[in-house]
């Protein structure tokens, strides 16, 4: 019996140890999922051209745009806000994207979203014919694998594909695919420097395909938040309808 009683003992020590260093662990995985950071960034672009890369997206007026992100560890919420300058609206996009740590030189993420392109329209509503703002709706998805060669250089292939949600209305059909060259960082001076962005896509439109260059430019100070952008995108080939060139210029504010 005495051993029976010390075996009960110490198999009730063994247990409250046991307890203990789990609660102490949970504890600690607790305190490290509260300290965890949230990231959280936003850049506001005002433009006197409100342009997409697929032309039956494009605004054609002047616009502002606001990017924001809100993500921890790998999951990351990147809506896409778009209004005329007179405060119409224009397109809502609002992806969801996962991105896992990368390597030294190589990363990728994949991500989806619901989206809005919103416009005026007539409509008939009770027989009568009126002025409404009409949404077309689109379900997207993407994969982008980017190989880093270093800070300065980097390249990335953006492959996109695109449902339109609205039966019998609007494009039901879409992919982009894109190969793109980076050059974040182009030094210019002590405390200035150029973000360039070439790419070279290719678009589908249901029935409709075309090939495109595109290039976004940005002049930058180092620790300023405010720098100007230009895109300028030109058709090469395509049955897209749709302007040969399309270019706009946008003053950004990044928070």
């Amino acid at each position: 019996m005495y051993y029976l009683n010390r075996s009960l003992s110490s198999g009730k020590l063994f247990l409250l140890f046991l307890f203990c260093n789990v609660g102490a662990f949970a504890q600690k995985t607790d305190s490290l999922k509260k300290t965890e950071p949230l990231h959280a960034t936003a850049n506001i672009q005002v433009t006197n051209n409100g342009v997409s890369l697929f032309p039956n997206l494009m605004l054609g007026k002047p616009a502002a745009i606001i990017n924001l992100t809100v993500g921890k560890k790998h999951i990351f919420f990147e809506p896409e806000l778009r209004w005329r300058l007179n405060g119409e609206p224009w397109s809502y996009i609002f992806w969801l994207r996962y991105r896992p740590k990368r390597t030294e030189h190589f990363s990728w993420h994949v991500g989806a979203h619901p989206s809005y392109v919103v416009r005026p329209s007539q409509v008939t509503i009770n027989g009568n014919l009126e002025n409404r703002w009409v949404a077309n709706r689109f379900f997207a998805a993407e994969f982008v694998p980017v190989w880093h060669h270093s800070a300065k250089f980097s390249v990335g292939l953006h492959i996109l594909g695109s449902k339109g949600l609205d039966k019998n209305y609007g494009v039901q059909k879409s992919s982009y695919v894109s190969l793109q060259p980076r050059f974040p960082n182009i030094e210019i001076s002590k405390n200035y420097y150029l973000g360039f962005f070439p790419q070279v896509f290719y678009l589908t439109l249901d029935d409709k395909k075309g090939t495109y260059y595109s290039q976004m430019l940005s002049f930058n100070r180092k620790k300023t938040p405010v720098y100007v952008s230009t895109i300028f995108t030109r058709k090469l080939k395509s049955t897209i309808a749709g302007d040969n060139v399309v270019w706009n210029v946008g003053l950004n504010y990044r928070l």
